[in-house]
């Protein structure tokens, strides 16, 4: 009698119990909505691994890990989503956002104040080699005799 319950019991569930990749969507949906970030990635995560396309799965994933403060990983999945559904202006907008406002990314940044100081002390050398060397380059008038007058 035991053998026949656990048999039944076996024959019943399905030995791969797959949950459908919206399910996964959805409650990474109410987790975010909670903001409950972590374990919202968690299941857009897995919403991807059941749907590799799912692309607003990687928008929400991409959302869930800015809330985060991880805008590496915010990027990335956010251009995986707009790879894979390009019209999506608000997103393009929201990755321009995220880019522009990078941490890391300063709008000025040491490149461009080094190539503005070199071009500020190359004219202070000119200057200086002009000023030094001033009795060279200051042209006499020469008063041309003309005969004829």
């Amino acid at each position: 009698m035991k053998k026949l319950f656990l048999l039944l019991l076996l024959a019943s569930t399905p030995v791969w119990g797959s949950v459908p990749a919206e399910d996964y969507y959805n409650a990474g949906i109410g987790l975010f909505q909670q903001k409950d970030y972590d374990r919202a990635i968690q299941y857009f995560h897995a919403a991807i691994q059941e749907k590799a396309d799912f692309w607003q799965a990687y928008q929400f994933l991409g959302e869930a890990y800015y809330q985060n403060s991880n805008r590496t990983e915010a990027v990335v999945a956010i251009q995986q989503s707009l790879k894979l559904h390009s019209d999506n202006p608000k997103l393009r907008e929201f990755l321009a956002m995220i880019k522009s406002n990078s941490p890391w990314v300063s709008p000025w940044s040491w490149r461009d104040w080094l190539i503005i100081l070199s071009f500020i002390f190359s004219i202070l050398s000119l200057g200086w080699i002009l000023y030094t060397n001033r009795s060279k380059f200051v042209f006499h008038k020469k008063i041309h005799h003309n005969p004829h007058l």
